[in-house]
């Protein structure tokens, strides 16, 4: 039996969050229910776009604000340690940390969890797909180059494809036609970046694991970075 609490912040995505619940579920799964952790989820639709805020510089304190109280929410209720549920708000946690300085050793930081996995891979280059707002800051390129790892990523002209797949799982509204658009999409331009007989492809937004198959694969070495928070908890959480 945990006598650690796994917290969520979800609503950025509702379908992601739904998802990396049940892979939580399966991870811990032994067949019996008491030996699963504590898990406490704080989803709030409400929150403007982290993607429009980041593009235009629009609701950033709202937005960190109200990550803030999703943490305090979750610190108050028992949480140890907490997952942000989206990869693009990330990029608002150094202002979440000054409003919940606690909150810092409670968060299991996704993307810094990718740069400790590839820099034990020895891996120096790869490739990363996320949304507009991430591209547009540079959010995975500049945390990933404190690993030595350089991340390239799609032009803007891209951008609005890459919002089409996001939006489609956002919306539950993906099919296999819509899985293997994208892989046909990833495969195209991770393999004009590669020397890689098998290019890495970082899936920076939660919402994508979800549109990978089985032919992606074969071409594709696909990182989750929710994969690896699985994997951390399930050797770490107490």
């Amino acid at each position: 039996m945990y006598k650690q609490t796994i917290g969520l912040i979800g609503g950025f995505g509702g379908y992601a969050t739904l998802d990396f619940f049940r892979r939580i579920l399966e991870t811990f799964h032994t067949g019996y229910e008491r030996d699963y952790p504590r898990i406490l989820m704080d989803n709030n639709f409400t929150m403007p776009s982290r993607t429009r805020a980041l593009l235009y510089e629009e609701n950033i304190d709202l937005i960190t604000g109200m990550i803030a109280e999703s943490m305090r929410n979750l610190i108050s209720a028992g949480a140890d340690k907490i997952i942000l549920v989206c990869g693009t708000a990330h990029w608002f946690l150094d202002g979440v940390y000054k409003i919940v300085p606690e909150s810092k050793e409670k968060v299991v930081d996704i993307i810094d969890l990718i740069g400790e996995k590839l820099q034990n891979d020895n891996v120096k280059k790869c490739y990363v797909i996320a949304s507009e707002g991430a591209l547009k800051k540079q959010l995975y390129q500049k945390k990933l180059s404190a690993y030595g790892i350089t991340a390239l990523s799609v032009g803007e002209k891209d951008w609005e494809q890459i919002r089409y797949f996001i939006e489609s799982v956002k919306r539950a509204m993906y099919s296999e036609k819509t899985k293997t658009e994208f892989g046909k999409f990833v495969i195209s331009r991770a393999e004009m970046s590669s020397d890689d007989e098998k290019p890495r492809v970082i899936l920076g937004c939660t919402e994508l694991p979800l549109l990978v198959n089985d032919r992606a694969r074969q071409f594709i070495e696909f990182v989750d970075p929710l994969e690896n928070v699985l994997c951390y908890l399930k050797d770490n959480l107490k």
